[in-house]
């Protein structure tokens, strides 16, 4: 299973995702997504019970994932995103990261070094050529 990690707070991060999220799938891989898991009784939760409750399923779903492919939006994309990213690394997991615009080489060094493979979003959506040639860890 495949984890993705993304950031979706502004309209092309969501469509960014949705995307990535159906061409993977369509592709025949198995991905969790985790904007498509609810919390049961969300509605009735304080916002720090919400939120360890957010944590702990996103963890299972980490531990239980063989990859994980990060989006990522550039240099400071987002926290939640860069934390997953980070625990992957740490659990030993393949990370591919996948740029949004490489054009504009501001992205964070930890992020880049952190994954194992580089890629183009948007290449890899419309199969092409996703592959960033440069030398990563």
């Amino acid at each position: 299973m495949i984890y993705l990690a993304s950031p979706w707070f502004n309209d092309h991060e969501k469509q960014m995702y949705k995307l990535m999220l159906n061409k993977m799938r369509s592709n025949g891989l198995e991905v969790y997504a985790p904007i498509e898991h609810e919390i049961p009784n969300a509605w009735d939760m304080s916002n720090k019970d919400w939120g360890k409750a957010v944590f702990e399923e996103d963890i299972k779903a980490l531990n239980k994932s063989d990859e994980v492919w990060v989006l990522n939006f550039g240099m400071y994309s987002d926290s939640g995103t860069a934390w997953e990213c980070g625990y992957a690394y740490a659990m030993n997991k393949l990370i591919k990261m996948f740029i949004d615009d490489w054009s504009t080489g501001v992205y964070s060094l930890m992020m880049i070094n952190g994954c194992k493979e580089l890629y183009s979003m948007l290449n890899y959506i419309s199969n092409t050529d996703y592959k960033i040639n440069i030398e990563v860890k």
